[in-house]
């Protein structure tokens, strides 16, 4: 219901909706750190728009991208967020970027949670993340199963996470 809710809010009034996030009772300030959100400052889509970042409580997630009202958009849930390590937060948040970036949102394909993740440890690579801090993520991937999505299950999925670190480009 609170994600029905914020969507509505956005639909009916993007711009305040995103902007201010006391007027709907679903959005709520961000939570997380201020490092969490040094990479992802001007995250842009495909196609060069700005891509806002809105928080949803019960979102069912880390994090979702979407298009709301025609506006892309990411949504984080600031409770699942907030128990995580601030670069693992930045790796979710980017992860969706990634998924906005990649234009997967208009052509997905089964190789898209890969290459959003993939994308995302790169990005994160140019601010000092190591094999250490992908690492010491283990624990909060242990218990994925991976989705129907494509996303892979927690220990494959950090072992990608590392391959991807040490790849080029």
């Amino acid at each position: 219901m609170r994600y029905v809710l914020a969507l509505l809010a956005l639909i009916l009034n993007p711009a305040g909706a995103l902007a201010d996030p006391a007027r709907a009772s679903p959005v709520v300030p961000s939570p997380l750190p201020p490092a969490a959100d040094r990479s992802v400052v001007a995250c842009r889509d495909f196609r060069n728009r700005t891509v806002r970042t809105v928080e949803v409580q019960a979102l069912g997630d880390a994090g979702r991208a979407e298009f709301v009202a025609g506006a892309p958009v990411i949504m984080l849930d600031p409770v699942l967020m907030g128990g995580l390590p601030a670069n693992l937060q930045v790796f979710f948040k980017l992860h969706e970027c990634g998924h906005h970036v990649l234009g997967h949102l208009f052509a997905p394909t089964t190789e898209s949670e890969k290459e959003a993740d993939c994308w995302a440890i790169k990005q994160e690579r140019k601010h000092g993340l190591t094999h250490d801090d992908i690492v010491a993520w283990k624990p909060h991937f242990a218990a994925s199963k991976g989705s129907r999505f494509g996303h892979l299950p927690g220990p494959q999925r950090v072992e990608f996470l590392l391959a991807c670190l040490d790849s080029e480009g």
